[in-house]
């Protein structure tokens, strides 16, 4: 009869304080107060899954029941019938208790309460370990109460769970906390690398890498994914080999696909997210690792140190991080997450998952600093023989309206774009102020209306191709600054200056008076009103 195998989490536990990683600000506190004989009646210990809590109750409990434990040793001998019991679980005086499924009252009072009573059999020490903690209803903790805070001499209670906040600040202030961390990459490397060498498996840094950023932290993750790596069979475990049998949703991926978005390529984006559909992987919990690598993006580009947030990163991902923060601003990567966030959400309800994140990836793209691309596709958009070259051309004029609407109220900075999209040389000051009369004559000539406004107007600045006029009234600004005046206006520019040249209107008020002694509004307006052949009256 062959012996069972055994899985490696199980086969490499720790059974000493000193083979624990990643908690040594834990593990040295309980050994120097196994040394000085000062150990608590009641421990939380709180963290992610995976880091050791349950594993380092078990060594607090060898430690203070091994008959072999010399005075100046904390260690347990780990030969003793006590230390091999505790390691099995099958100590009478050391009571492991999954909360999870005994959360009623009768099941503490039955298994806790009654049972402390009792001396241990053939221990110092009666130690409760209570897993999941935060799983006992509020009944069974007031039960608990009472004897966690006066427990007799002989008993010891180690509370351990992944959710503290949900303990009763009752239980919680009757326990000295210890709070567990998730390991770090370089350790948690180290730890795996000396596994795979017991076993006799040689096994690559990529792969190694991948099982780290997979398991987030959590050494029990780590430890089961080279299980299922080494269950293959081979002596020598490649990225090639590992690729089928490790989950595609890694590090290596999302940086791939964040990539994508920094450098707005769209189609890259889309083909990642295609091949993860198409791979099987849950498409919510991708986003929330992109949405974790966005935070980390914003923190490099504040501290310049990855290691803050995201302390499982290899060297090269962080590097990555680095380059990529160095390509998008603060702002952008703020906007970026709300708009994953928002699209992310969508996810569960559309007919199918990747929809959104496929319109996120082209919104995003078509957000773009630069409006060159923007002006491209609308132009590909048409079909390619259109005999009709004025509806291109209209296409463009109404691009130009839109940027001289926005250019009103963000004018400084916008100069640069505008004259990036309509003109290749820069018009003068001097030509500008030429030139005013002759497009004044042209606008009267075509749209006699217009021209009483422009004509009352006066020439601000010129700069960039765009002219800049002030009016004395709102209703005049607001005619000149309509789409279709835009477009007829930006026509006869073109004539007269042989370049695309943008006009805007800010408004100016004039309060002082002229020498008629009404305000200089009154007196433009009643030259306004007899070109119409009319008059204003007091």
């Amino acid at each position: 009869m062959t012996a069972s195998y055994m899985a490696l989490y199980h086969k490499h536990r720790p059974q000493t304080f000193g083979q624990v990683i990643g908690q040594e600000h834990i593990t040295q506190t309980l050994v120097n107060q196994v040394l000085g004989d000062k150990v608590a009646h009641a421990y939380l210990f709180s963290g992610p899954r995976g880091v050791g809590k349950t594993t380092l109750a078990r060594i607090l409990a060898k430690s203070l029941n091994c008959p072999n434990r010399k005075t100046k040793e904390s260690e347990p001998c780990n030969h003793c019938s006590s230390c091999q019991e505790i390691a099995a679980s099958r100590s009478i005086d050391v009571i492991e208790i999954d909360a999870a499924s005994h959360t009623g009252v009768d099941n503490v009072r039955e298994n806790i309460i009654e049972n402390s009573q009792f001396k241990p059999t053939t221990s110092k020490y009666k130690v409760f370990i209570i897993d999941e903690v935060h799983m006992l209803s509020t009944s069974a903790f007031n039960a608990l109460l009472k004897t966690l805070e006066e427990p007799p001499t002989h008993v010891i209670f180690i509370l351990a769970t992944t959710e503290a906040h949900k303990l009763l600040p009752t239980i919680v202030s009757r326990c000295q906390r210890f709070q567990f961390q998730r390991v770090p990459y370089a350790i948690l490397k180290k730890h795996l690398e000396a596994v795979a060498k017991v076993e006799g498996v040689k096994i690559d840094k990529k792969v190694l890498e991948r099982i780290i950023g997979k398991s987030e932290g959590c050494v029990r993750d780590a430890i089961s994914l080279l299980d299922q790596i080494f269950a293959a069979g081979e002596k020598e475990i490649t990225l090639e080999k590992a690729a089928f049998l490790l989950p595609t949703t890694d590090a290596e991926t999302t940086l791939k696909f964040l990539t994508a978005f920094v450098e707005r390529q769209p189609l890259a984006a889309i083909q990642t997210i295609n091949q993860l559909v198409a791979d099987g992987v849950n498409l919510s919990q991708f986003m929330i690792e992109i949405i974790e690598l966005l935070r980390t993006l914003l923190v490099e580009s504040i501290s310049g140190e990855t290691e803050l947030v995201a302390p499982d990163l290899s060297e090269e991902a962080r590097g990555q991080v680095r380059q990529l923060s160095k390509k998008i601003s603060q702002s952008e990567i703020v906007k970026l997450t709300d708009l994953l966030l928002r699209r992310s959400g969508e996810i569960k309800k559309s007919p199918l998952p990747q929809l959104p994140l496929e319109m996120a990836a082209v919104e995003w793209a078509g957000n773009s600093i630069s409006p060159e691309p923007e002006q491209s596709n609308h132009e590909d958009n048409n079909p390619p023989n259109l005999p009709w070259a004025e509806e291109k051309k209209t296409k463009k004029e109404d691009k130009k309206e839109e940027i001289t609407l926005e250019i009103e109220t963000t004018k400084t900075k916008f100069t640069d774009k505008v004259r990036q999209l309509v003109s290749k040389r820069q018009i003068t000051e001097e030509e500008g102020q030429e030139k005013w009369p002759s497009f004044l004559d042209l606008v009267e000539k075509n749209f006699p209306s217009l021209s009483f406004i422009l004509r009352m107007a006066e020439i601000k600045e010129i700069k960039d191709n765009v002219i800049t006029v002030s009016v004395g009234f709102s209703f005049h600004r607001d005619k000149l600054m309509e789409k279709n005046c835009q477009k007829n206006l930006n026509n006869l520019l073109q004539q007269i200056f042989s370049e695309n040249v943008l006009v805007t209107a800010i408004v100016e008020s004039k309060e002082k008076e002229t020498d008629t002694g009404r305000p200089v509004e009154t007196d433009e307006l009643q030259k306004i009103v007899s070109h119409l052949g009319g008059g204003i009256t007091s």
